[in-house]
């Protein structure tokens, strides 16, 4: 019940490319998210995606061939070796895991990507304080999924994008 009254006020609240002002956030939204090519790559593979509905896969798949990421880390230790070169994402689906991490070392390369933000309301709780880190500057909600950007050349923004 309560995820469906979420998503009540997510439709309410969240805007498409035309409510975006941040050209990383608009390129990513209208190039990747809003791509029509269903390509699934990834998903299938590993036995932590396997849970995910079709959308959610779809989704995270359009996120994956944009910013051109060919591995998934699940692993928090491993994700924060530094990266200038290729982007690096993190799949969480316990945002208790991100208090493991030191988002300080991250740079505009390292995603973090956070499954079930809506799935309780302490998790949405949970993300709320999260997307208030001075470190996270950008983060989108959309709604599958939750994604941090470590940008520090960009203003602190938050985005909540319908797909």
């Amino acid at each position: 019940m309560y995820t469906n009254i979420a998503y009540l006020k997510f439709l309410i609240k969240s805007t498409n490319e035309h409510g975006v002002h941040s050209p990383f956030v608009f390129d990513f939204v209208t190039k990747g998210l809003y791509q029509k090519k269903k390509i699934i790559t990834l998903c299938n593979e590993s036995a932590e995606l396997k849970t995910l509905s079709k959308k959610q896969k779809i989704v995270l798949s359009k996120i994956l061939n944009y910013f051109k990421i060919h591995t998934l880390n699940f692993d928090v230790s491993n994700f924060s070796k530094a990266t200038k070169k290729e982007y690096k994402i993190l799949y969480i689906n316990n945002l208790s895991t991100i208090q493991k991490i030191n988002l300080e070392k991250l740079n505009a390369k390292h995603i973090i990507l956070v499954d079930g933000i809506y799935s309780n309301k302490q998790s949405f709780t949970q993300w709320q304080k999260i997307i208030q880190n001075k470190d996270a500057t950008v983060s989108i909600d959309l709604f599958y999924f939750g994604l941090l950007f470590f940008r520090k050349q960009q203003a602190k923004e938050h985005f909540k994008i319908r797909v």
